[in-house]
């Protein structure tokens, strides 16, 4: 054979393959058109339509309705399907929209889609959530955080939180009514009254012994000298703090106090000890009378009523003292009142 017989045979080769390639890609055209063909005319024999459909949390897809359009689909390649959140049960778990609808499939050809035939499933929640107290007690520490989870707890099919209508008084000695408020997702409320107690805010105690014996220790290594540069040190230190918040049972020197946590501070900042409390700083270091008064002494205020206040003598009958949550710190001359005197750096 020579080299042109060889390369006709070739060429003949060649055609043979490429016209039975394409006979089989013509085959598949068919195949597939056929299928779409087959799905889309059965579709399009589908006389049945999809209704929305608006059923409530935990409940199952309406089974009459379900029921009714399986039955149509029997002994076809068409089935209903969905994708509503549910539990193994069918019980619906999920506040939502939702689809279902009508699945064309050939098991034989391995081919499915989805039609055009479907609708809408809404899941709602128009139930109000339940509130169950707790069985703990409803007596609180003075100044505590209330929480409302320590008070109830939330039942709902839905996610539900618990708040307190409005902010709880703390600070309220005594039986105080609060409500509670439960909220689900569907945003249905139930509110709840508990009455509460708040106990009686608690009576410091100090051991003045050691304070004074603490202050004693300070003053006994200073000379006079000392002594008198250390008290006008403790006014001017004292002075740029005229302005700041007055803050009830507050600590903070410039985000706020109340006048004993001022005086407090103060003397804290140059390693002495006082009280917390106003009518506590009575009680430490030596009591003298209106005419000794120096700068750096404490003026401590008794009230008819029980109450104290206290602030620090800066001279000339002048104080600097948390007064009021409306005035804050002021430099102001002493006030009338039943009031005494005590000295701290002596």
């Amino acid at each position: 054979m020579d080299n042109d017989d060889a390369m006709k045979n070739e060429r003949c080769l060649i055609k043979k393959i490429n016209e039975f390639k394409e006979k089989i890609f013509k085959t598949c055209i068919v195949f597939i058109g056929l299928t779409f063909l087959m799905g889309f005319y059965d579709e399009r024999n589908i006389h049945v339509e999809l209704e929305e459909i608006t059923i409530e949390l935990g409940d199952i897809l309406p089974n009459d309705k379900i029921k009714y359009i399986n039955n149509y689909l029997m002994n076809s390649n068409f089935f209903l399907e969905d994708n509503v959140l549910k539990e193994d049960d069918g019980e619906t778990n999920k506040i939502g929209t939702y689809d279902y609808y009508i699945v064309y499939r050939d098991e034989e050809r391995k081919y499915s889609r989805i039609t055009n035939k479907s609708s809408t499933i809404s899941v709602i929640d128009t139930i109000k959530p339940r509130i169950k107290l707790k069985e703990t007690s409803l007596k609180f520490e003075y100044g505590s955080n209330i929480k409302v989870t320590d008070l109830a707890t939330c039942y709902d099919l839905s996610e539900c939180k618990l708040y307190f209508k409005e902010e709880v008084d703390n600070k309220k000695e005594g039986v105080q009514d609060v409500v509670i408020v439960a909220q689900d997702e569907g945003n249905n409320i139930t509110e709840k009254l508990v009455s509460i107690t708040i106990k009686d805010k608690p009576k410091y105690s100090f051991n003045y012994d050691d304070m004074n014996q603490h202050n004693n220790m300070i003053n006994s290594n200073l000379t006079d000298e000392e002594k008198e540069n250390l008290r006008y040190a403790l006014v001017e230190f004292a002075k740029q703090f005229e302005g700041n918040p007055y803050v009830y049972g507050g600590n903070s020197l410039t985000n706020g106090t109340d006048c004993s946590g001022f005086t407090k501070g103060i003397y804290n900042n140059f390693g002495y000890q006082l009280p917390r409390t106003a009518s506590a700083q009575a009680y430490v270091g030596k009591k003298i009378s209106k005419n000794e008064l120096k700068p750096g002494d404490i003026i401590v205020y008794h009230y008819s009523s029980g109450g104290h206040h206290t602030g620090l003598y800066i001279g000339n009958g002048k104080m600097i003292h948390a007064a009021t949550s409306k005035v804050g710190i002021i430099i102001a001359y002493m006030f009338e009142g039943n009031r005494t005197y005590h000295r701290i750096i002596y």
